[in-house]
């Protein structure tokens, strides 16, 4: 095997790493909302529990991306890619955090969140999780056409977590006396927003790394 062959089997292990960390991670968006919708504390600590497997991978990945740039010195696209997976791997490790956050914020609503927002909670989380999605393929097979819609697409997200706060707002008016459940509402809807910020940071990094070699 060739000096060559044995690097680019290194550098697919590294982006199959990232698949799998991706992929994991949108599990773990879909059950938080599963779970807050469903008010099922038992699926929102599965959730928590992941999220030291989802660090630990981070760290790894980020280490076989630093070890390959120092020992085999890429250039040109194995450079790029090296340079992609350390910001990729970095936003993905947030959005799993701010899934953790969304299973942490219901066990302190202890079921209680408003039926009136559910539907609302699973279209937001919809959107979040086709955001992030692409995202992940965009780094696998980069397309600026995907890039630059994943970075518009973020208004959609932006005006559904909008609408769901002004909701909250009013309940807050209507029944100040469950202030506590409604703030902690408007920061579940707001965990799922920033998934979708993790999701446009993925596509902005690639298209200027791409750019760059254009």
């Amino acid at each position: 095997m060739t000096a060559r062959v044995h690097f680019q089997e290194k550098l697919e292990e590294i982006r199959t790493d990232v698949v799998r960390m991706g992929n994991e991670t949108l599990d773990m968006i879909r059950t938080a909302v599963e779970a807050t919708l469903s008010g099922d504390g038992q699926l929102a600590e599965l959730v928590v529990a992941q999220d030291d497997s989802i660090d630990a991978q981070e760290r790894a990945i980020f280490i076989k991306s630093v070890v390959a740039v120092m020992q085999e010195a890429p250039v040109a696209n194995d450079l790029r890619l090296l340079v992609a997976t350390m910001g990729t791997v970095t936003e993905i490790e947030k959005a799993a955090d701010h899934a953790v956050k969304m299973c942490r914020r219901l066990a302190k609503l202890q079921g209680a969140f408003p039926s009136e927002l559910k539907v609302a909670l699973q279209e937001m989380g919809e959107q979040a999780r086709r955001q992030f999605s692409a995202a992940i393929r965009l780094y696998t097979a980069y397309d600026r056409a995907l890039a630059n819609e994943i970075i518009s697409g973020d208004r959609e997200v932006d005006s559904a977590y909008s609408r769901a706060r002004h909701r909250v707002y009013q309940l807050l008016q209507e029944t100040p006396e469950a202030a506590a459940t409604h703030m902690r509402t408007i920061q579940i809807f707001h965990s799922l927003e920033h998934v979708a910020d993790q999701a446009v940071e993925i596509a902005r990094r690639l298209r200027m790394l791409y750019d760059l070699s254009d």
